[in-house]
């Protein structure tokens, strides 16, 4: 297996960053360490050898990338804000620097997916559910989504741009990125075991994604499944090649539509084009005035400007209550969180500056030893024969209790 460590320089976060690529060519995937790891821990913990013939036969080139977690997420000792900040400069970094270093090893314009475990899960959820115009979709594995554990009752709207479980439930039904979440490959699995406290977070992500009519797969595996390498490398050898088939169905399908675009006659191009107005109107998106469900901890007031945050790849204009891709609480938008390079719209209106509560949290539930170890629903339903025999599983598109 072909194998070059790349170091790079960091505008975005003023520093080095250093990346490990496993093969060459294929669909490209980011690896994102657990908890405060470097890009290494994939490759040390057997993560690289459970997906060595997805490698070695050319169908995926891996990149397990460095995080900045002890600066963001674990620095308890420095101020909140400061902390919420690097995690949203992390995101820039990888929306821009690092995005734009994986096409350019891979050779391609691909849209990668992104994989994690742990904190991991959450780095790669949040890539996919922010900017799908840029991701092609998610493996998320036990993850860590709601930003309480790292920092209690604390929020800010920066912080709110990066908890999955606080701005998806304000994403409005008919914001453009539901249709893209639909087109994407969002896969979450979690155990019911030992250390894996995070089921009912999850089970709020399925709840959600299901009330935006969004294809997704949740998957809830066995009360024998714990929040360890052992597991996690079990599901990704599951979850990849259903993944991969699901994705090169829908680049090919992107393909031939693109090509019988181009192949069009100008004149049937044109009378398309010059679709009645009314037609149009009917297809119009509606212009939201979204309120949060429930407000922060810290009470912090909505902030009253809004600013479309950007044009996606579509170009569609964004409506009154969208904006960046992690969607914000009030009816009152706010300023976009982070400065994309390809900046995009999304869903809500968050809060304002939020009052600094006490200490922060730390995460519920440990990682499993280092040296041990998203949402579009793959088209093709998993058979009992090719999963773990000691694992449940639940049907895709939802969950399902186990007795």
């Amino acid at each position: 297996m072909k194998r070059e460590q790349y170091q790079n320089h960091s505008t975005v976060l003023n520093q080095d960053m250093s990346m490990i690529a496993y093969g060459e060519g294929g669909i490209p995937v980011i690896a994102f360490q657990t908890e405060g790891a470097s890009c290494n821990e994939f490759e040390s913990v057997g993560m690289v050898d459970a997906l060595a013939d997805l490698i070695e036969g050319g169908q995926i080139q891996l990149f397990c990338v460095d995080g900045v977690d002890t600066q963001s997420w674990s620095a308890y000792d420095i101020d909140p804000e400061a902390r919420a900040q690097r995690q949203e400069e992390y995101f820039s970094y990888v929306t821009s620097e690092l995005l734009e270093e994986v096409q350019k090893v891979n050779g391609s314009t691909r849209r990668p997916l992104a994989i994690g475990c742990s904190l991991g899960a959450n780095q790669a959820a949040l890539a996919v559910l922010r900017r799908p115009d840029l991701f092609q979709g998610c493996i998320a594995l036990s993850g860590l989504y709601r930003a309480s554990r790292f920092f209690g009752s604390w929020m800010s709207p920066t912080l709110y741009d990066n908890d999955i479980t606080t701005f998806l439930p304000n994403m409005p039904e008919d914001h453009e990125y539901v249709d893209l979440y639909s087109k994407r490959q969002l896969v979450f699995c979690v155990g019911q075991g030992e250390h894996e406290d995070v089921v009912d977070d999850l089970r709020q992500i399925d709840s959600q994604l299901s009330r935006l009519c969004a294809s997704h797969w949740c998957d809830f595996w066995g009360f024998d499944v714990t929040h360890d390498w052992y597991w996690w490398k079990k599901q990704i050898a599951y979850f990849m090649p259903q993944v991969i088939d699901e994705v090169t169905k829908v680049t090919t399908a992107e393909k031939s539509a693109a090509s019988a675009s181009a192949a069009m006659p100008a004149t049937a191009k044109a009378t398309k084009k010059d679709a009645p107005k009314k037609a149009a109107a009917k297809t119009a998106t509606k212009k939201v005035e979204l309120k949060p469900e429930a407000k922060p901890a810290s009470k912090a007031k909505a902030t009253t400007a809004a600013k479309p945050a950007a044009k996606p790849a579509s170009k569609a204009k964004a409506t009154a209550a969208t904006k960046p891709a992690a969607a914000k609480p009030t009816a009152a938008a706010a300023k976009p969180a982070a400065k994309h390079a390809a900046k995009a719209a999304a869903p809500a209106a968050k809060p304002a500056a939020a009052k600094p509560a006490a200490a922060a949290a730390k995460p519920a539930a440990k990682h499993a030893a280092k040296a041990a170890a998203p949402a579009a629903k793959p088209a093709a339903k998993p058979t009992a024969a090719s999963k773990p025999t000691s694992v449940k599983s639940a049907k895709k598109g939802g969950s399902k209790k186990r007795k």
